[in-house]
């Protein structure tokens, strides 16, 4: 740094004292500003020292905070993550322990004693395994999903509901990147792994008030909001279609468009154009498409009408049940749901929504949990209880029927019945039971020939009719037989030729005057860790060698489920030790940078100083020197 000199030849002492002082102050003010930067080791301790490098020092400084935060948060989720390995590791350990037991407890030469011994440590894996589902870690349960604050798994009357959500949550870890930091405790135990799957279409009917959302689309991928080109061969038009919102309000752009003579209007599940004589209607577009009415790119035409194809409308939660099944509706009787020994009759209020209805259902207290299924086409109803059968029916109508969830229907197949036990026929023509009515008549049937429940009322009406009729049970589920006969005797089915058709169909229960009301053999029964447990407890308590088979197969696809649940957390947990890698890199490279332009370069700030020194120095000595002069100096 140079030493600015001071002209003071023949000036006045007034301005030799300015330029004097103001060289002097100029100097201690760059000096104060080395001498800070020396103190404090920055560069910039104010913005006005550099403010585009005060700028970028922030924007720096707000990146670092974000990379500390997704650090931490990846500390947390990798907690979590350990947490629920090392329970799922225990849980599978607890599992294999069960399977050695089924295996070792099937054979001649185990005695009940044994078997009863070993239900305590089938016990003992029960309450471990349950603990291992309500685990918690700083006050979040692991398995809990959504609702990580309430209790997952809760044990009544010896059955495990399920009443957290199959939703896990999520932790934001990068921009734009988020990971599950629990596992999904319903795929993890089996939860809501069994249940009823509507098998109806109750698509609703196509309305004005049809919300563009809520449709498939002509090709199922949706409507992309656009604009649609429209010609009836002489007036060519570019409708936009991006600020509707219904079905109605596609209609009405299009017809406010005046496209010609072309109006629009809803058909069926679809759109409808129509033009007047010797109109060639063209639409093109991709918006046309999704909507089902563009015509052939040739621009060949639809004549004076183009007939869209279907929207497909989905069940939604504010779809009015009255729309249901395309337009038909829903019979309003309303639905008997039984599952394990909890049984109630569910109605919802007349006019309602598919929301009151899935209200009505998931609040009866049932453990199950009602919901529309993911393809928008119906519902299915999922049974949160473990070990426990569930049987939807009728309630006197045919809602049941309507919405597809009968347990037990008339094209339910036999090899589904029994949880895929199916029915175990005489074969041919052999007889597989005999009924025998009030009046003594009996009568012999087979059903080896039948393939669903239809046919099995079928045969045993072609066989006993018409003092025995079969029919499907208008007050829950099963086939319900009524003795028209007029007598006094008892009124039975028996089994015959070693066949345990009566039994797997459900008509060996007694009589109730003149009718006898099969049992629902269609209900499924949920499994799951908690109900396998408890299928193998009930099995050795029983010393049923086949269940104590079944429980321990069904348990080794437990096991399996879980390791492979296990394996996802894994790779999440090496894909957040990644990541936290990276933003460890990340953070000294953006250290690195702020230091480069906050930290002061010692080297040159002391060299910076020492020059700044000697230019007070200078500048003190010049002046003193200056200042003794006078006029007289200068005569001389």
């Amino acid at each position: 740094m140079s030493v600015l000199p001071i002209g003071l030849t023949r000036v006045s002492t007034l301005m030799q004292s300015e330029l004097t002082s103001q060289n002097i102050d100029s100097t201690q003010s760059q000096l104060l500003k080395v001498e800070n930067e020396l103190s404090t080791g920055q560069a910039i301790t104010v913005p006005s020292d550099n403010p585009s490098a005060a700028s970028m020092i922030m924007q720096l400084n707000q990146t670092l905070n974000t990379q500390q935060t997704y650090n931490d948060t990846i500390n947390t989720t990798s907690a979590q993550l350990a947490q629920t390995d090392s329970g799922l590791g225990n849980l599978t350990t607890l599992l294999q322990q069960a399977q050695q037991i089924a295996s070792a407890d099937v054979g001649s030469d185990v005695t009940q004693t044994q078997r009863e011994s070993d239900i305590a440590v089938v016990q003992s894996l029960y309450n471990q395994s349950l603990s291992i589902a309500n685990q918690q870690l700083n006050g979040q349960y692991l398995f809990g999903g959504a609702t990580g604050n309430s209790q997952p798994f809760v044990e009544s009357n010896g059955v495990v509901q399920f009443t957290g959500t199959a939703t896990t949550l999520q932790n934001t870890v990068d921009d734009g990147i988020s990971v599950s930091l629990q596992a999904n405790g319903a795929q993890t135990f089996g939860s809501l792994s069994s249940g009823i799957n509507g098998s109806a279409d109750i698509s609703p009917a196509l309305t004005a008030q049809t919300r563009l959302s809520d449709v498939g689309g002509a090709a199922g991928d949706g409507i992309q909001p656009g604009s649609i080109v429209v010609s009836n061969g002489i007036v060519t038009k570019s409708v936009d279609l991006s600020s509707a919102s219904s079905v109605g309000d596609v209609v009405n752009l299009i017809n406010q468009a005046a496209v010609g003579g072309i109006t629009a209007s809803i058909t069926g599940q679809g759109l409808t154009l129509s033009g007047a004589v010797g109109d060639n209607i063209t639409v093109t577009g991709t918006t046309a498409q999704d909507l089902g009415i563009a015509t052939p790119a040739t621009g060949e035409g639809a004549g004076i009408s183009d007939v869209g194809s279907s929207l497909n409308p989905r069940v939604t939660l504010l779809s009015p049940i009255s729309t249901l099944r395309n337009g038909a509706g829903i019979d309003n009787s309303g639905l008997t749901i039984t599952n394990g020994q909890f049984s109630k009759t569910i109605t919802w209020p007349p006019g309602g929504t598919v929301q009151d209805m899935l209200n009505a259902i998931n609040g009866a207290g049932l453990g199950v949990q009602a919901q529309i299924n993911a393809a928008g086409t119906g519902i299915n109803i999922l049974n949160a209880s473990q070990g426990t059968s569930l049987s939807v029916g009728e309630n006197g109508g045919t809602t049941a029927a309507e919405l597809g969830i009968q347990s037990m229907d008339a094209a339910t197949p036999l090899d589904q019945l029994n949880n895929g036990a199916g029915v175990k026929t005489a074969g041919g023509t052999t007889p597989d039971f005999q009924i025998t009515a009030s009046d003594g008549t009996t009568f012999q049937v087979s059903v080896s020939a039948a393939t669903t429940v239809q046919n099995v009322i079928n045969e045993i009406n072609t066989a006993a009719g018409p003092k025995i009729t079969a029919s499907l049970a208008t007050t829950g589920s099963g086939i319900v037989l009524t003795d028209s006969s007029g007598g006094s005797g008892p009124f039975t089915v028996s089994e015959l030729n070693a066949s345990s058709a009566a039994v797997d169909l459900g008509l060996t229960t007694a009589a109730s005057g003149n009718t006898i009301t099969g049992a629902d053999v269609g209900a499924p029964t949920s499994t799951g860790i908690f109900g396998n447990l408890q299928a193998l407890m009930n099995a050795l308590q029983t010393g049923n060698q086949q269940a104590i088979t079944a429980a321990g197969g069904n348990l080794q696809t437990d096991t399996s489920r879980v390791i492979e649940v296990r394996g996802q957390t894994g790779a999440v947990e090496q894909e957040l030790t990644n990541r936290q890698t990276d933003l460890s890199q990340q953070k000294t490279a953006t250290q690195s940078l702020v230091s480069q332009l906050q930290n002061v370069d010692m080297t040159q700030a002391i060299t910076q100083f020492q020059t700044l020194q000697t230019a007070l120095e200078a500048s003190l000595q010049t002046a003193a020197q200056s200042l003794q002069t006078s006029l007289l100096d200068f005569i001389a």
